[in-house]
């Protein structure tokens, strides 16, 4: 078989490169592509996710076309994964078959820093799939000109065109709570998001208190105020347009219900739980565990500045009887102050 590798970090998989195996398969004369992820890229700090979660969302992406196939060599290596050892190894297992290498026009402009690049180009034949037709290249690369999707995995991480993810892709990255903590950030000052992580802290601890699930409490906890920081003219038009019965509330309680929205239909969260929660931190609501959990950590969160532990104490005692003294805290400094807290 001639087969093409498509090598990358993969950190998310998206739209665009399924695009370009797609491309390769109509436009090379190859049988398959095969999907590298790199367990460790020597120009890259680091990966975001594991190898593991890399190479599972890559499977998930992938699963309805039959010529294209994941290949996790790399991940048996111990030490950083160079091309010129996989392209070597490749050769080694399977004698039979003849391999090609797809890069994007970003690593053919580095290619001169990757190891042995010129024992490289002898080894195997390089395409480069390129929006730019008059973007010199080495003549040893071929070059492939298409109009490939705007998208990139880093943009991803900080929640921005989650729509170039298939959408098997969003649901793994939601049930294992992939990159939450980069979009979080993403989203709001460091302040902000230090408060998120405390919070998200507290949420365990509580949990732990009470046999529940810690990593249910934590998501809630991590991404609640994940649209505190969204522009009022912003959030009045969202409210106008889904809740609108609740225009007349307080600026200040909307974006608990932006937020359970966003985690619900951008980020592909289901768990209930979790969303009800985030729907009612700011104002609270006795009805479950993780909702009392929740906005008890958001109101005693040792990161504001005052000493809670008596409240934490007691939450950890009795979840109930936590929730109410905080909720009797909550009104008598709304009505002190006349605002939301």
């Amino acid at each position: 078989m001639r087969i093409a590798v498509l090598g990358g970090s993969f950190d998310p998989i998206h739209k665009g490169h399924i695009q370009i195996a797609k491309m390769a398969l109509k436009k090379m004369r190859i049988d398959q592509v095969w999907f590298m992820p790199a367990k460790d890229a020597p120009l890259k700090d680091h990966q975001s996710v594991s190898f593991y979660d890399r190479c599972q969302m890559v499977r998930c992406a992938i699963r309805p076309y039959r010529h294209m196939k994941l290949c996790t060599l790399e991940g048996e290596r111990s030490e950083k994964s160079y091309t010129i050892d996989t392209v070597k190894e490749l050769k080694r297992r399977y004698p039979n078959d003849e391999f090609c290498w797809l890069i994007g026009d970003d690593q053919a402009k580095q290619f001169s820093a990757w190891k042995d690049h010129e024992q490289l180009l002898k080894e195997i034949d390089f395409y480069v799939f390129s929006r730019e037709k008059d973007m010199e290249l080495d003549e040893r690369f071929h070059r492939v000109t298409m109009p490939l999707i705007d998208v990139s995995s880093s943009q991803i991480r900080e929640g921005k065109k989650l729509y170039q993810l298939c959408k098997s892709v969003r649901i793994y990255m939601a049930k294992h709570g992939l990159y939450f903590d980069l979009i979080t950030a993403a989203h709001m000052s460091e302040k902000r998001y230090r408060h998120s992580l405390s919070v998200a802290d507290l949420c365990v601890e509580l949990a732990r208190a009470h046999g529940l699930d810690e990593k249910k409490a934590y998501t809630a906890g991590l991404i609640h105020d994940v649209c505190k920081q969204m522009p009022v003219d912003q959030q009045r038009i969202w409210m106008k347009y889904h809740l609108p019965q609740f225009l007349d509330e307080a600026s200040a309680i909307w974006h608990g219900y932006i937020g359970a929205y966003y985690a619900k239909h951008t980020l592909y969260v289901t768990d209930k739980d979790v969303i009800h929660s985030i729907y009612h931190h700011v104002k609270g609501r006795n009805i479950n565990d993780y909702e009392r959990i929740l906005f008890i950590a958001d109101k005693l969160d040792p990161s504001r500045g005052y000493d809670s532990s008596k409240e934490i104490k007691i939450s950890k005692q009795n979840l109930k009887k936590g929730y109410e003294v905080v909720k009797q805290q909550q009104q008598e400094y709304l009505k002190k102050e006349g605002s939301i807290a």
